[in-house]
């Protein structure tokens, strides 16, 4: 009796709410968000489909990854909710619950037998999700459950990419752990280690050497990744580079050597770090160009005069 009292009462809670919440966010979705598992049980006891969802596509079990609700998850998974359904981006819950470093969601998801491999309209699988918001643990669950670690997204970048990008030494050593290959390469031809380079990653730097990384892998346009470290003035990671043994006067496909880069982004420290470590001041470009030519182009007279003090000329 007190049980049937109970579901008159929250069927009419749910005929209170006001019309455009009514139409746009079903009660289900609310409770499933809240983590009311007493409501949500009650809801779906009395009937209600459990594969409701909002005008977006957002299912109940997405509302609930989406805020950590693993309990939630549970009862509607059990109840028959879609556990691969995807909203309107494509996203499903194991997705939501990935970015946002859930691990309790997430294992319920997978041990449910949420599909790891499933990808949104923009190519991202929960793997791509997890390994660029760092969340390594989440990315060895997820490596555990059956997915290949050397999967990429649509604009052909590896997750191991992304993670040297971002420095994310622990999910570097994670994906390489798990059979990631160190050295594949985008559409460009760029390698992990060229990501790491050219946004200043130096712990990501290390942790790729360490592991096998190529100092002078280069990519279709043969810039290696001291090339990208010096054009994008990563001053850290080229010195880290240097320290490691890169050639300081490696030219590229159109025969421009390092040092003309730095000279032409007018960066005088770098400058003089390539040149103190044995950049060679003399030579030239594919049209001949020397370093000095290239300083005075660049119009700034601490580069000149570090070019001419080292023994540059035109």
């Amino acid at each position: 009796m007190l049980r049937k009292f109970y579901l008159v009462s929250l069927l009419m809670l749910a005929t209170m709410l006001p019309v455009a919440q009514a139409a746009d966010i079903p009660y289900l979705l609310t409770a499933a968000a809240k983590g009311d598992l007493s409501t949500v049980n009650a809801l779906l006891n009395s009937g209600t489909n459990p594969n409701t969802k909002d005008a977006d596509g957002i299912t109940a079990l997405m509302y609930a990854a989406r805020k950590d609700k693993a309990d939630v998850a549970l009862a509607l998974i059990n109840k028959g909710a879609d556990i691969n359904a995807k909203d309107s981006g494509g996203w499903t819950a194991l997705m939501f619950a990935a970015k946002k470093n859930y691990i309790a969601t997430v294992r319920v998801l997978l041990d449910k037998g949420a599909d790891p491999k499933v990808r949104d309209e923009s190519g991202w699988s929960a793997l791509g999700m997890a390994s660029t918001s760092g969340y390594s643990e989440v990315v060895d669950l997820l490596l555990k459950h059956g997915i290949d670690a050397n999967v990429k997204s649509d604009d052909g970048k590896s997750v191991l990419m992304y993670a040297a990008k971002n420095g994310d030494v622990s999910t570097i050593n994670t994906l390489i752990s798990n059979g990631a290959d160190i050295s594949t390469r985008d559409r460009f031809g760029l390698t992990a280690l060229m990501y790491a380079a050219r946004s200043d990653q130096v712990p990501a730097i290390y942790a790729l050497l360490d592991r096998g990384a190529k100092l002078e892998d280069q990519d279709k346009s043969e810039w290696t990744a001291l090339t990208w470290a010096v054009k994008k003035s990563a001053s850290k990671a080229t010195k880290a580079l240097i320290e490691k043994g890169a050639d300081v006067n490696h030219k590229d496909s159109e025969g421009t050597p390092i040092l003309q880069l730095a000279v032409s982004n007018t960066d005088s420290d770098l400058v003089k770090y390539l040149l103190d470590h044995g950049a060679n001041v003399k030579a030239k470009d594919q049209y001949g160009l020397t370093a000095l030519v290239y300083a005075l182009k660049a119009g700034n007279a601490d580069i000149v005069k570090l070019i001419k003090d080292a023994g540059g000329s035109y």
